[in-house]
C-alpha cells in the first residue's frame, strides 16, 4: 500500500498554512482554497487506492533501538474513513468561509486579517489528518497539541475579552488532558515498553493497561468536552462559525473519540474496571446535555450541547468496545462519520443567521421558510437529523448501536442506551418548538440575503447528511481490533 497520498494530504496544509498569516483579501481566499483542495485531492487518491487493496497497512519511517518505532503511519479502515470525512468537511467549511468571512456579514463583518483565520484553519486541517494516520503515541501527542494551538487561534480570532478567555480555556483544558493521559502514555512507552508504537500497548500488564486507558480517557474527554470538563466547548462558540463547524463536526470533539477508540482498538483485552469508570462519566455527560437543551436561546450554544451529547453517543460505542465488542467500535466510527455532515449543516445554517440577520438569538429569527427557503430547509433537516430522525445519517448510526448491543451482560450496561434515547427525545421536542417558531412563522423583516456560495454548501451538506451512511458503511463494517 502506497501511503504517500495520505502523507501529502497532511503535509500540504501543515506547510502552506503558516504562509497565510501574511496574506489577506482575495489572495488569501485563493491560496487557502489551493491548500485545502490539494490536500483533499491527495487524500481522495489515497482513499481510492486503498479501496482496491483494503486491509491494514503499518508503515514505519523512523525506528530506534531504545524507543522502538518513533514515526510511522497506519492506513486501515478506521483511519481512511475518518481521514476522508475530515478532509471533505474541511474543504466544504472553508469554501463557505470565503463569503462568510466578509464585510457583508451583519453580525461579524470582516474587512481585513482574513489570512490569520485561514492560516489557523488550514493548520487545523493538517494537524487533524496527521493525528488520524499516526502510528505512535508520540505522534498522537504532538498533533494533539498542534490541534489545541490551532483551536486557540480560531476561537480567539475576533479578539476582545470574551473571545480571548474562551480561546485560552479551549487551549488549557485539552492540554490538561494531554498532560494526564498522553504524556503518561509516552512515558510508559519509553520506560516500560521501549517502544512508542500503539501496537506495543497490548504488551502492557493489566495494571498498566488500566492506567493508560484511564489517562487517555481523560485526554479524550477533555478534547470532546465530556463531563466534568465540558464548559470550554459552549464558550468556544466565540469562534467564527466555519471554525465552530470544524471544531464540532470534524476536528477537536471527534478526535477525542477517535483517540480513545484507537487505543481501545490496539489494547485488547482491557480490564473491566475501565468500562465501569467510563460508563459513569458518559452517562453524566448525556444527562447534563438533556438538562441544558431547553435553556438555550442562542443557536450555536444549543448546537454545542448537542455536540457534547453526540460525542457521548460515540463514546457509548467505545464503551462496549472496551468489553471486547467490535460492533461497539464500528458504531462509534459510524456515528462519527454521520455526525460530521449533519453537525456541519447545523452550524453553517446557524452561520447564515449571523450573516443575514445579525444575530444568533433564535427568538429574533422568524419566517425562514419564506425569507430564505434553503436556510429554512437546512435548519429543519439539521435539527431533526441531530435528533436522529431519518433519512439523515444519525438515525442509522444510532440504530446500529442498538442493533449490536449484544455485549451488554448486566442492567448497568443499559443505562447509557436509555440516556441516548432520552437525549434524542428531549432534543427532538426542543427542536420542534424552535422549528415552528423560526421556520413556519411570519417574517419579522422584509428580506434576508445569503450568498449563492453559502447556499450551495448547505445543499451539498444536506445531500451528504443523507447519503453518508451508505458511503461509509463498507469501511465501517471492516473496522476491527488490531494486534
Amino acid at each position: 500500500m502506497n501511503a504517500s497520498p495520505f502523507i501529502i494530504s497532511f503535509l500540504i496544509p501543515l506547510l502552506l498554512g503558516p504562509l497565510l498569516f501574511k496574506l489577506d483579501g482575495r489572495k488569501a481566499d485563493v491560496f487557502m482554497l489551493i491548500a485545502v483542495v490539494s490536500s483533499f485531492l491527495a487524500n481522495l487518491v489515497g482513499v481510492l487506492e486503498y479501496l482496491k487493496v483494503g486491509g491494514a497497512h503499518h508503515i514505519v519511517y523512523l525506528e530506534t533501538s531504545s524507543l522502538g518505532e518513533v514515526y510511522g503511519v497506519i492506513i486501515d479502515p478506521m483511519s481512511v474513513l475518518v481521514g476522508f470525512v475530515v478532509s471533505l468537511a474541511g474543504v466544504l467549511f472553508l469554501l463557505y468561509a470565503v463569503d462568510y468571512m466578509s464585510e457583508r456579514n451583519k453580525q461579524h463583518p470582516v474587512y481585513s486579517d482574513k489570512g490569520r483565520f485561514y492560516a489557523w484553519m488550514v493548520i487545523f486541517v493538517g494537524a487533524t489528518l496527521a493525528f488520524i494516520y499516526s502510528s505512535t503515541t508520540l505522534q498522537l501527542l504532538i498533533f494533539f497539541e498542534i490541534m489545541g494551538l490551532a483551536c486557540w487561534g480560531v476561537v480567539g480570532y475576533y479578539k476582545g475579552p470574551k473571545a480571548e478567555r474562551a480561546a485560552y480555556k479551549a487551549l488549557l483544558v485539552p492540554n490538561f488532558g494531554a498532560m494526564v493521559g498522553l504524556y503518561t502514555t509516552v512515558g510508559i512507552g519509553i520506560l516500560k515498553l521501549h517502544d512508542l508504537s500503539i501496537y506495543a500497548l497490548q504488551n502492557l500488564n493489566d495494571e498498566l493497561k488500566l492506567l493508560v486507558f484511564l489517562g487517555v480517557m481523560v485526554a479524550a474527554f477533555t478534547k470532546s468536552a465530556q463531563f466534568p470538563l465540558y464548559s470550554w466547548l459552549p464558550d468556544a462558540m466565540a469562534a467564527p462559525t466555519p471554525a465552530s463547524a470544524f471544531l464540532h463536526g470534524a476536528a477537536m470533539v471527534e478526535m477525542g473519540v477517535y483517540l480513545l477508540a484507537r487505543v481501545t482498538q490496539f489494547m485488547q483485552p482491557i480490564p473491566e474496571t475501565a468500562f465501569y469508570v467510563m460508563l459513569v462519566f458518559v452517562s453524566l455527560t448525556l444527562l447534563i446535555a438533556i438538562l441544558y437543551y431547553p435553556l438555550q436561546k442562542d443557536a450555536k450554544r444549543l448546537l454545542a450541547y448537542s455536540t457534547i451529547a453526540e460525542a457521548g453517543v460515540m463514546y457509548v460505542g467505545v464503551l462496549y468496545a472496551v468489553l471486547g465488542s467490535v460492533y461497539g467500535l464500528q458504531a462509534a466510527m459510524f456515528q462519527l462519520a454521520n455526525h460530521a455532515f449533519v453537525k456541519g449543516l447545523a452550524f453553517l445554517t446557524a452561520g447564515t443567521f449571523s450573516y443575514a440577520f445579525g444575530t444568533l438569538d433564535m427568538e429574533k429569527i422568524r419566517g425562514l421558510g419564506k425569507l430564505v427557503p434553503v436556510v429554512g430547509a437546512s435548519w429543519f433537516l439539521a435539527l431533526l437529523g441531530l435528533a436522529g430522525v431519518p433519512p439523515l445519517g444519525l438515525f442509522f448510526s444510532k440504530a446500529y448501536l442498538f442493533m449490536n448491543a449484544s455485549s451488554i451482560t448486566s442492567w448497568v450496561g443499559w443505562i447509557p442506551l436509555f440516556l441516548v434515547l432520552a437525549d434524542a427525545t428531549v432534543f427532538l421536542a426542543v427542536s420542534l418548538g424552535w422549528i415552528k417558531r423560526m421556520v413556519f412563522s411570519e417574517p419579522l423583516q422584509e428580506s434576508a440575503e445569503v450568498s449563492p456560495l453559502m447556499r450551495f454548501v448547505l445543499v451539498v451538506l444536506i445531500v451528504l447528511s443523507i447519503v453518508a451512511p451508505f458511503l461509509s458503511v463498507k469501511l465501517v463494517t471492516q473496522i476491527g481490533f488490531m494486534g
